[in-house]
């Protein structure tokens, strides 16, 4: 059983009882599975704050005097949190981002009552909330594990922040996929609320699409063309230009930072045509390096550079050094369940029959529940005849067959020899057809698939007409910044609007409609209110629509609900 975020006096009390008895220990002896009622993750973070001797008495915060907070995540995310002091102020929150060394960037402070009490700390850029220098606290905690954290009251290693809930969010850039610094909103620990880390989690998606945007053309295609490199070779991989050297997970092992500047060299010295190389990187291994250039502008070159070992043979991609993508898992997963009936669920729009009939293949028998009303024995009819000549069967909206068949159809799902996959928007109705799938998959929405975003708009924009039509890399930067409630569904009307615009072969920014468009990237806050009403209806879809139990589950009170809910037009 996973052990609650402490939210209450008594809980605060518990857990800084338990923090008391770690610290008077040896710190190489603590075990988290000794202390059940505080969660493992913080313990270990204590011991990890012990081992590194910060003073949990301390009150004063370490600085870092040449600190210059000008960086690219900085200037990127400004336009954001500073219209973020609206969204917080409500939730009684300031705001902080921090670096990769996790020191203090940037900090905004809401309009609330205990507002002064954060300016009297005298927060400024430079400030260091590693976990080996400040101990235990949300910012430090995500910085050290790379995962969303939040610390509440005395879960805090120093005695100073345990009025405090912490949080911390990771933030990679999307172009290079490294870490580039976290995202907090922190507030006193009485007002931290469930809603307040998802609320973080969304917020940082923004910042994320903000930097994707922040590139250049020439950088994005030598960033698509390092990602198709990655899929297709099991080699190491590695991209350069004049200003970038990125680098694949298994790249890291053989290329270090002093051949960073041998490979730029060999990438400006190879032509439009591609060349093979062979050079010693600085860890004495020798390799054949396969030069594949890529288009940059005038005066600019790019490269993506596939190493091998000298002597061996090119290798193609195996599936276990793909990047981690929630589509790669499903996937991979539905192709494996196939040997027994499936059942697809998940969001409208997402794409459900899309993937069911790429996993099928051909020679598939569509069956539509939805339709079975018109001509009930037929449609069973023709459902057994399928079934009983084994040939793979989508059997749409599963949710929606009538009560008379339900039997029937329960059997012959359940009877199968061929493959068979359901699809159902939600699991609500005609539980026993449900039942009769062994194996039930959630398509996941489109917000979640932002690594085949652009191939899935080119791919959308391909079948949407004769003439061929490719989106612009900012016109995809600017359209990854939305929430897509309406999933694929929606993407492929409002490319179809955008493609009938696009006055040649390239659709950009001028051709989206209004709100993804170039008027779209002027207004930070929007992308703001777009995360807290993502939370705020996820909050809604788990309570049934029941508003009172949203926002119990939020921890706010039912007033702020329906204030969000008016703000937002879900009322």
């Amino acid at each position: 059983m996973t052990t609650p975020i402490p939210r209450t006096a008594a809980d605060w009390r518990r857990v800084r009882e338990v923090k008391l008895e770690v610290l008077a220990r040896d710190p190489f002896s603590v075990d988290p599975a000794q202390y059940p009622g505080v969660r493992p993750e913080v313990v270990v973070s204590w011991r990890r704050s012990m081992l590194a001797g910060v003073d949990p008495s301390a009150r004063t915060y370490v600085v870092d005097e040449e600190f210059r907070p000008r960086t690219r995540l900085a200037a990127v995310a400004q336009p954001v949190l500073r219209r973020l002091e609206d969204e917080i102020s409500d939730l009684n929150s300031w705001g902080f981002l921090a670096d990769r060394a996790c020191r203090l960037l940037t900090l905004v402070v809401g309009d609330f009552p205990q507002a002064g009490r954060v300016h009297r700390q005298r927060l400024c850029p430079g400030m260091s909330f590693g976990e080996d220098v400040m101990g235990t606290n949300g910012l430090g905690c995500a910085h050290e594990t790379q995962q969303a954290f939040v610390i509440s009251g005395t879960e805090h290693f120093r005695a100073d922040s345990e009025i405090l809930t912490t949080t911390g969010v990771i933030i990679r850039d999307p172009f290079t996929k490294r870490y580039a610094g976290t995202l907090g909103v922190h507030c006193m620990r009485e007002y931290g609320t469930a809603a307040l880390l998802p609320l973080v989690v969304e917020i940082g998606r923004s910042i994320e699409a903000r930097l994707l945007g922040s590139r250049s053309d020439g950088e994005r295609e030598l960033f698509d063309a390092f990602s198709a490199a990655q899929r297709r070779y099991r080699d190491p991989v590695v991209a350069v230009s004049k200003q970038l050297c990125v680098v694949s997970t298994r790249a890291r092992a053989v290329v270090h930072e002093a051949d960073e500047e041998l490979l730029r060299r060999i990438a400006g010295e190879t032509g439009s045509c591609g060349r093979k190389t062979r050079r010693t990187l600085s860890s004495g291994a020798s390799v054949t390096i396969q030069v594949l250039p890529v288009r940059q502008p005038r005066g600019e070159f790019g490269a993506v550079l596939v190493l091998r070992p000298a002597g061996s043979r090119p290798e193609c991609a195996d599936p276990a050094w793909v990047s981690p993508d929630p589509m790669d898992d499903f996937r991979h997963s539905l192709a494996r369940a196939l040997g027994q009936p499936v059942l697809l669920t998940g969001e409208r729009g997402c794409g459900k029959r899309h993937e069911a009939k790429a996993a099928l293949g051909g020679g598939i028998a569509e069956f539509d529940g939805a339709l079975a009303h018109l001509d009930p024995e037929n449609w069973l009819h023709r459902l057994a005849e399928a079934v009983g000549e084994g040939r793979p069967v989508l059997l749409g909206h599963v949710t929606e067959v009538p009560p008379e068949l339900v039997a029937s159809v329960t059997g012959l799902v359940a009877g199968a020899c061929g493959p068979v996959v359901g699809t159902a928007a939600d699991d609500n109705g005609a539980a026993e057809v449900r039942e009769s799938f062994p194996v039930l998959l959630t398509v996941p929405p489109l917000r979640e698939r932002r690594s085949e975003f652009g191939a899935l708009c080119a791919a959308l924009l391909a079948g949407a007409g004769e003439e061929p039509v490719t989106p612009a890399p900012r016109a995809v930067a600017a359209l990854l910044a939305s929430d897509w409630p309406g999933n694929v569904r929606q993407l492929r009307q409002v490319l179809a609007s955008a493609r009938i615009r696009a006055r040649g072969p390239v659709l950009d920014l001028r051709d989206l409609p209004a709100r993804h468009g170039r008027n779209s990237a002027g207004h930070p806050l929007d992308e703001v209110r777009a995360a807290e009403r993502r939370v705020l209806l996820a909050a809604l879809r788990e309570s049934g629509g029941d508003r009172a139990l949203a926002a119990d589950r939020l921890g706010v009170s039912r007033a702020t609900v329906y204030r969000k809910l008016k703000r937002h037009e879900l009322h």
